[in-house]
Order: C-alpha cells, then sequence, then structure tokens
C-alpha cells in the first residue's frame, strides 16, 4: 500500500514539475506581454494597445450629432455642433474640429478650424461665434479628429461644475443669466460656459458663450449671455454647458 502512494505522490510531483516548466517556457505564447504600442491586443490588454496595464485608455467615439449656422446679426452668423461623447472615465487633451459650409451647389463655402476641450459622458456644443457671411450656407458639416485618451479623475456622476439657475430675460437687448457652481475644492480658471437656445420645434435659432477667469474653490459666479439683436421668439428651451477639461482634476 504505501509503495502505490509513494508512486502516485511522485507521478504528481513529476507531473507539477513539468507542469511548471511547460508554463515557464510557454509563458510569453500563454501570457504575452503587452507592449502598448504594438498594434495589437495582446497581454491583459483590453483593446489593441489600450486598457489594462496600458496608460492608454479604450475610448468610445466622440462624434458629432449636427451642425449648422445660425443668425447672429447683420451679416454675421453663429457656426454650432452639438458633439457626444460617451467616455466615462478618460478623454484626449483636445479635440480637433473643422467646420466646412457648403454652398446650393455643393461648392465649399468656407472651411473654419480649432480645437476645444471634451466634457465627460455627454452632449456639448462647439461654437464659432460672429462670422461674417455674404451668404447662409446650405449645409454645415463638422468633422472631428480626437487624440488620444488618458485616464482621468472626474466623474460624471459628481460634476465638478453645475449650473444652478438660468433665466431669459427678453428686450431690446435680450439675455441669458446663469449661476454656475464650482462643487469641489479645486480652483478653476478660464472655464468656458456654452449657451443653446431652442425654439418650440426643438431647433436652436439661438447661441452664445463666455468664459469664468477664475471660479473658486466650491464657489459659484453669475454669467451672462447678450445678444446685439432681439430675438425672434422667446425660447421653450435653455441648454448651458460648463466646458470643464477633465485633466483639471489631475492638476494639469
Amino acid at each position: 500500500m504505501w509503495e502505490l502512494k509513494r508512486k502516485i505522490i511522485y507521478t504528481l510531483a513529476t507531473l507539477v514539475t513539468l507542469a511548471a516548466v511547460a508554463v515557464f517556457f510557454l509563458r510569453g505564447v500563454l501570457f504575452p506581454e503587452p507592449t502598448c504600442f504594438d498594434g495589437k491586443k495582446n497581454g491583459f490588454e483590453v483593446n489593441v494597445d489600450c486598457g489594462g496595464v496600458c496608460n492608454l485608455m479604450c475610448a468610445e467615439e466622440v462624434k458629432p450629432l449636427w451642425a449648422k449656422a445660425v443668425y447672429a446679426s447683420r451679416g454675421l452668423y453663429d457656426l454650432v455642433a452639438l458633439i457626444n461623447n460617451d467616455n466615462i472615465n478618460n478623454s484626449s487633451k483636445e479635440i480637433g474640429y473643422r467646420f466646412t459650409l457648403y454652398d446650393s451647389n455643393g461648392s465649399v463655402q468656407n472651411i473654419y478650424v480649432g480645437s476645444t476641450t471634451s466634457p465627460l459622458d455627454g452632449k456639448f456644443p462647439i461654437i464659432i461665434q460672429n462670422i461674417p457671411l455674404e451668404k447662409v450656407p446650405t449645409n454645415v458639416v463638422v468633422e472631428l479628429s480626437d487624440g488620444l485618451h488618458y485616464k482621468v479623475l472626474e466623474s460624471p456622476t459628481s460634476p465638478t461644475v453645475r449650473i444652478l439657475d438660468k433665466r431669459y430675460q427678453t428686450g431690446s437687448v435680450p439675455s441669458v443669466q446663469a449661476i454656475v457652481a464650482n462643487t469641489k475644492r479645486l480652483e478653476i480658471n478660464n472655464l468656458p460656459v456654452r449657451a443653446l437656445l431652442y425654439d418650440a420645434n426643438d431647433n436652436v435659432y439661438a447661441v452664445g458663450q463666455t468664459i469664468i477667469p477664475r471660479l473658486e474653490k466650491e464657489g459659484t459666479e453669475n454669467i451672462i449671455f447678450t445678444w446685439r439683436e432681439p430675438l425672434s421668439v422667446v425660447p421653450t428651451r435653455i441648454n448651458i454647458y460648463p466646458i470643464f477639461n477633465p485633466f483639471q482634476s489631475l492638476g494639469e
């Protein structure tokens, strides 16, 4: 009996040793090391060269929903595009954009380019104001160029910046006033804030933007958007978007 037990123990020990040696020599095949820049999905990467142990995060596509030109004042128009960002914990340092305006013949009328910060998890507008145009473009197309995405500390469920109040004032110089609140113990500098006004058909007919030079820790700031001319209708909906840079949560 003891002889049989000893043979079983020796056999199991030999098998374990052989398995360990095999794993050691085949570790590169069984557990490939992610290089995070080899153009392949390997190791513990979630996707090609991103996620897992890589500094780069796997990102959802940031894409435009629509773009248009809206009347600002005589001879001047504002370009606006609404962008959707489904990323909840990662962002690129900036997103490049390109507005292309087409006339009724399908010819390119004008091109405007720039870059913007991308807030997390939701919709936000890109606005270029006071563009001189001789005629309204028939079609406006916006294209985005997103960069590499990195993990950020900002959380959509507990945003750093909130809009506490907003109200519209009609008149010869119409305006929208709002209160912007900083919910964190983090000073914010040069915060862009953008506004979209919607009519009864849920179409954007006026836009505005401003910059808060400094928003104190856990502080609030009153802001105001104004227009040069009376607006055609009273807005049925006003959306205000603080364009908070999620990398500021990292002290950048």
